[in-house]
């Protein structure tokens, strides 16, 4: 997971930063609002943290802009700007969550790990890469113009992949993202649901691979041309 942190008060950042540590993902503490739209247009990001009210004006504008990108990331206003009209103001800008200053470390983790369980109501409904498509909440693939009902946790591990493409997914997270809490799971049964999809997108002529990473996950890139 990576996460933007966008405030520019240091101590405050460093801190928020170390909390989202507890993830085991990859934090990037920015302090300005020109900082924070660098940060957007060279990475992606599972989940940003914003403060409001920034040297060079109120965050609120990143949010808008965030909320209507197809790949935005969870998000969660962390400011002393928490008049109601405030949270009103953040939450229909785009915010998942507004949360004020001062604040619980813990409750902040408790809301990150549940906005991060939502899914994105703004997400597009056909996730793609090269000439696979997945039509969310179907199960129907086009793979190389062929249409496949794939199972739903075929379904369920290919949309995973294809949100997170280009970036490794762990065996942890993919497990978390496809099961629920009173699935039994043998040790191989992710390893066979991934094979089962690896062979019915070759077969059908998709160019796209899915590589397993040793000890790690999954990532999903564009096939390299033999």
């Amino acid at each position: 997971m990576r996460s933007l942190v966008i405030e520019d008060e240091p101590q405050i950042g460093t801190y928020i930063s170390r909390l989202l540590g507890q993830l085991h993902g990859i934090v990037d503490l920015v302090g300005s609002i020109a900082d924070a739209r660098q940060a957007l247009d060279n990475f992606k990001y599972d989940l940003a943290i914003v403060d409001r009210m920034l040297p060079d004006g109120d965050a609120l504008q990143v949010v808008t802009a965030l909320g209507q990108s197809q790949e935005r990331p969870a998000i969660i206003m962390l400011t002393s700007k928490d008049a109601k009209e405030d949270v009103i103001d953040g939450l229909n800008a785009g915010a998942d969550d507004y949360l004020g200053k001062p604040f619980e470390p813990q409750e902040l983790i408790a809301r990150v790990r549940a906005v991060l369980r939502r899914p994105r109501l703004l997400a597009p409904s056909v996730l793609s890469l090269g000439n696979v498509e997945l039509h969310l909440g179907s199960n129907e693939a086009v793979v190389a113009d062929t249409k496949i009902l794939l199972r739903r946790r075929e379904a369920l591990i290919l949309a995973a992949l294809l949100m997170r493409r280009d970036r490794v997914i762990t065996r942890a997270a993919l497990i978390e993202e496809i099961y629920g809490f009173d699935d039994e799971i043998e040790s191989n049964t992710l390893e066979a649901q991934v094979s089962r999809l690896r062979k019915k997108l070759a077969e059908l002529g998709g160019d796209v691979e899915i590589r397993s990473m040793r000890g790690i996950g999954y990532i999903l890139r564009l096939a390299t041309p033999q």
